[in-house]
């Protein structure tokens, strides 16, 4: 059955948000949480690296692809409220959990109304913004790795300012669900204040294809986007890539099978502001290969 399931030669590029990035030599696109486990086996057997895709909203994949398996978890959906309690499958959209939990009654993720990406996704990022982030309200997940499924308190997962265990590389398995503690509170007032967030968001980040902030901010004085605008970065550009003018950690592409391209941007973006201030940023994207 996991011979059909898994398939080879697949671009990627339709998957992330940039429209950037070769083939996978090998793909899987599990239906639950049976054929997920599957697929992981399939790739430890074979001893093939695999690469977790969700939304495909924070991933930079080169224009060579990606040699191992790539697991695409986006079909592993579903929401349930568990009394104070919400339950989100992997691959569920956060936008749609956070809109979910607004309507419900709850709050502690308006924050995350119109951020783009699956709950799988956030949590390896631990995802944020200046209005609140996965940690706060995340209590556990579950996680699939070779034969094996296992239930991880929030408090293993070693939960920082956009990282966790999993995206340090410390802690194996692939996400199934997670669950989160809300506070019950007047939907018509939830909603409110998502929409005002939502508007706030819209006005300050540009429109095209992204992954948002591109780096992380340092851990002392001025933002990401701050250093790279004041060491001239907006408006840079290589080739169909480049920064925006409304938002200096924000890169933007207009092209295709240009990967390459991006990458170079970066480095650009990196060295102008190690050339002006001595800071070398981090990247928040995840670049695979």
């Amino acid at each position: 059955m996991m011979k059909r399931r898994v398939v080879e030669g697949v671009p990627l590029a339709p998957h992330t948000s940039l429209r950037v990035g070769g083939s996978a030599r090998y793909y899987a696109r599990p239906e639950n949480r049976t054929e997920l486990g599957l697929a992981i086996d399939w790739a430890s057997e074979r001893e093939r690296a695999v690469a977790v895709l969700g939304g495909g909203t924070n991933a930079l994949f080169p224009d060579a692809g990606w040699p191992g398996l790539v697991l695409h978890t986006a079909s592993l959906r579903g929401l349930a409220i568990d009394g104070e309690c919400i339950v989100a499958g992997a691959g569920e959209p956060l936008s749609r959990l956070a809109w979910h939990a607004c309507r419900a009654g709850f709050t502690g993720l308006e924050w995350a109304c119109g951020i783009p990406g699956t709950v799988g996704g956030a949590v390896v990022m631990n995802a944020g913004t200046r209005d609140g982030e996965i940690a706060r309200s995340l209590v556990r997940v579950d996680v699939a790795d070779s034969g094996r499924e296992a239930t991880i308190d929030a408090t293993a997962l070693g939960l920082g300012y956009r990282t966790s265990a999993f995206l340090r590389g410390e802690l194996p398995g692939v996400i199934l669900e997670a669950e989160f503690r809300l506070k019950r509170a007047d939907p018509g007032g939830c909603i409110a204040h998502a929409e005002g967030l939502l508007a706030e968001r819209i006005e300050r980040l540009p429109v095209g294809a992204s992954v948002g902030c591109v780096f992380r901010n340092p851990a002392d004085g001025p933002t990401a986007g701050q250093l790279l605008d004041r060491a001239g970065c907006k408006g840079m550009r290589v080739g169909e890539v480049y920064v925006s003018d409304r938002h200096a950690n924000v890169i933007v592409n207009d092209g295709e099978c240009n990967a390459s391209d991006i990458l170079q941007l970066i480095e650009r973006m990196k060295a102008a502001v190690r050339d002006a201030y001595g800071i070398e940023l981090d990247e928040e994207v995840v670049i695979h290969g």
